[in-house]
């Protein structure tokens, strides 16, 4: 699946766990490749949430806002109050 963030094409992966970060993870968002790795190894809700949160990562990025795209809780806080407000389905099996 491809998605565009901020005009920027992006290749949605499902994948197995195999993250850079050290705890694991749902997904992450590779700028440099175009790429946001989601676990294949979770519920369609969790991935389609997952989405959203790699998605404001790379929102955040893009404008500018560096600092807090590192921050976890405000990314995640965000992610879920926007997953919970709107109907978002991008295609997960």
């Amino acid at each position: 699946m491809k998605i565009k963030i901020c005009g920027v094409p992006y290749t949605v992966v499902e994948c197995e766990d195999k993250f850079t970060a050290d705890a694991t993870h749902y997904g992450q968002i590779e700028d440099i490749k175009g790429e946001i790795l989601i676990n294949k190894n979770m519920p369609v809700e969790l991935k389609e949430e997952t989405l959203c949160h790699e998605t404001l990562h790379g929102m955040l990025d893009h404008l500018g806002f560096y600092e807090q795209s590192k921050d976890e809780h405000f990314v995640q806080a965000l992610a879920n109050a926007i997953y919970q407000t709107f109907e978002i389905k991008k295609g997960f099996d």
